[in-house]
């Protein structure tokens, strides 16, 4: 009798759980590329829409061929954006299909930015697609200035999380200084979040990647989130962008990691890392681990650019930053260094190997004080074990060339020497040398002009959105 019982029991049960796949399932969504061009702006949104009212987990599939479309803004989509693969799956503006098609129009909201796939909320998972931009003018000139750019393909805001893995991008690019000095077709490939508009949180990834011109990846206000780039020995990123790879600012309370990936550059630096240049709340800081990239400095550019700029703001510096066995490989004839640090404090440079030619090895609390504008105290760095036995140092703002260069806004820095000693320059107070070459302060050695650096990123333009 009891196992009669058990039988309509046993059925039910698994009826619901035939059922509950079928009402849960998520929903493809595929979008086919027009034959010969044309503008895929309107079915492109309309697969995200039916995405996002089908449910989280729901996939936005585009076929092989070439995609044009103007920008979109997708709120709440929480699924897969896919491809058929890189280099098959390409997408271009509208204008890259038609030059006189209608241009490229700002998104509402943004900042007046043109930008292609702006998502606000949910989580998109992006993979197996390229990017080819090669025409963006938007309609008429945004945010008051003669900008004529698309700012980003993706746009990441109000605590979207997101992963990209087996994308490529590539924009041309034309040597100008940022955004909208005659320049970039497309000037950024991900964006993650605004500070002016109050900036996003969210868990992020960039994996598998490659970036060719302009930024390859631009962070502001990312506050109590997340961003590994690359990660992994098998996961990380090419770039060989012309302005910065990797350009983070004024993020608070979150974890920054760049690591193992491949990075060249020609302007800027490899890695920017800022804070202080629009006012945040005093959150906690943000940490930044840098760490096992191969980097490679030419024209005017060098390995790293660290900067807190926050006691400006009358918040205290907030800025914290790991950086270890990294390769920086310098070959811009002594245009900048292997790392540029300004007033942030306790900064960890351990076990880098810095080679070829450069500014220095590494500066600190040095470039305000030979361009002759005020400063705060680089207070507390750790510059320990790095290797700079295959660094030719040209300096033409010393009369010598140090391999660790601590400047007179340099306080309380702690060196030591790798396998051999290290030449240091100290003209800071209170620093710590163990297994080191001193070298003597040259006479009026801030009082020179400065080489390419004299312009000090044209005036920190590089760190300006």
């Amino acid at each position: 009798m009891k196992k009669l019982l058990l039988v309509p029991v046993l059925v039910a049960a698994l009826l619901c759980l035939l059922a509950a796949p079928a009402l849960a399932s998520p929903k493809t969504f595929y979008v086919s590329a027009t034959r010969g061009g044309g503008d895929n702006t309107t079915a492109i949104q309309a697969a995200f829409n039916h995405a996002i009212a089908a449910g989280p987990g729901s996939v936005v599939q585009l076929g092989p061929g070439h995609f044009y479309t103007d920008n979109m803004v997708l709120t709440g989509f929480d699924g897969y954006f896919r491809g058929a693969g890189e280099g098959k799956t390409i997408i271009d503006t509208v204008r890259g299909w038609n030059p006189n098609a209608t241009p490229i129009t700002a998104l509402p909201g943004a900042n007046g930015c043109p930008m292609l796939f702006a998502f606000s909320g949910g989580h998109v998972r992006a993979s197996d697609m390229s990017f080819d931009i090669t025409s963006s003018a938007p309609a008429a000139p945004w945010n008051g200035d003669d900008e004529t750019d698309l700012l980003a393909a993706f746009f990441l805001t109000d605590n979207a999380s997101s992963s990209f893995d087996h994308i490529s991008f590539t924009s041309a690019c034309f040597p100008a200084l940022n955004v909208g000095w005659g320049g970039y077709v497309m000037d950024t490939a991900i964006f993650f979040g605004l500070a002016e508009i109050g900036g996003t949180g969210g868990h992020h990834s960039v994996t598998n990647c490659s970036f060719t011109g302009g930024y390859g990846m631009r962070v502001e206000g990312l506050t109590n989130g997340s961003l590994v780039v690359g990660g992994a020995p098998r996961e990380g990123n090419v770039f060989d962008t012309y302005a910065a790879c990797v350009l983070s600012v004024d993020s608070s309370n979150s974890q920054i990691v760049i690591s193992y990936n491949r990075m060249s550059n020609s302007y800027g630096s490899d890695v920017q890392i800022g804070q202080g240049w629009v006012f945040l709340p005093a959150l906690p800081a943000p940490h930044y681990l840098v760490a096992d990239n191969k980097m490679l400095a030419t024209g005017t550019s060098g390995g790293l650019w660290v900067e807190d700029d926050s006691s400006s703001y009358n918040v205290p510096n907030r800025l914290s930053a790991t950086i270890v066995g990294n390769d920086i490989h310098l070959d811009n004839g002594g245009n900048d260094a292997g790392l540029d640090g300004l007033y942030a404090s306790g900064v960890r440079f351990l076990g880098n190997r810095v080679w070829g030619t450069g500014f220095a090895g590494i500066d600190v609390g040095a470039i305000e004080s030979v361009f002759g504008g005020p400063s705060d105290p680089a207070f507390g760095w750790q510059i320990v074990g790095n290797d700079f036995s295959n660094l030719t140092v040209v300096n033409s703002d010393l009369s010598c060339a140090p391999e660790v260069w601590l400047g007179p806004d340099a306080t309380r820095c702690f060196v030591v020497g790798g396998l051999r000693p290290t030449t240091v320059l100290d003209q800071g107070t209170d620093d710590t040398l163990i297994n080191v070459t001193p070298i003597a302060d040259p006479p009026a050695a801030a009082a020179k002009p400065m080489n390419s650096l004299k312009q000090l990123k044209q005036l920190k333009g590089m760190m300006l959105p």
